[in-house]
């Protein structure tokens, strides 16, 4: 009889709870309003912001607060007298010190051909040639350099 008892008392809160929460699904609630509006207009140094598509033109919007407007490209800040300015803007992306290295690694090779492709195009002008290349360990140097000439003469 206990069993029976305690089942049925079980039973009960659980119907109630379901008849609870059909009751609620049947009267729903209106959503709770968060913002808080005080009444004052608005500052003049508020300034609303908004993401430029690409088939809009500023020119031809209506704002009724000074309104930035960012694109990919551009960002204009609109007044509500019309007046426009334009800036241009560039994406910058974070690169880490690997990929600085590495970029400043090209730029080297880069400028090391260029100075392999200049000295290949100038032309060789002289033909001396450095013989001897005696260095004491002082560090003086005492190069001797010799110009190879000969001399043609035209005899017939």
């Amino acid at each position: 009889m206990f069993n029976n008892t305690f089942m049925l008392d079980r039973l009960s809160k659980q119907k109630e709870e379901i008849e609870n929460m059909i009751r609620n699904y049947q009267n729903p609630q209106q959503p709770v309003n968060n913002f808080i509006t005080t009444g004052q207009t608005p500052s003049k140094d508020l300034i609303e912001w908004r993401i430029l598509n690409e088939n809009e033109e500023v020119d031809n919007l209506y704002v009724n607060n000074k309104t930035l407007f960012v694109g990919d490209s551009m960002m204009v800040l609109k007044g509500v007298d019309g007046s426009l300015e334009k800036w241009e803007i560039k994406k910058i992306f974070p690169i880490d010190k690997k990929d600085e290295k590495i970029n400043a690694l090209e730029e080297e090779i880069k400028k090391l051909k260029e100075m392999i492709n200049n000295e290949h195009a100038e032309p060789t002008s002289t033909t001396s040639k450095r013989i001897k290349s005696n260095a004491n360990v002082d560090g003086d140097v005492d190069g001797k350099s010799e110009t190879n000439s000969e001399s043609v003469s035209n005899e017939e």
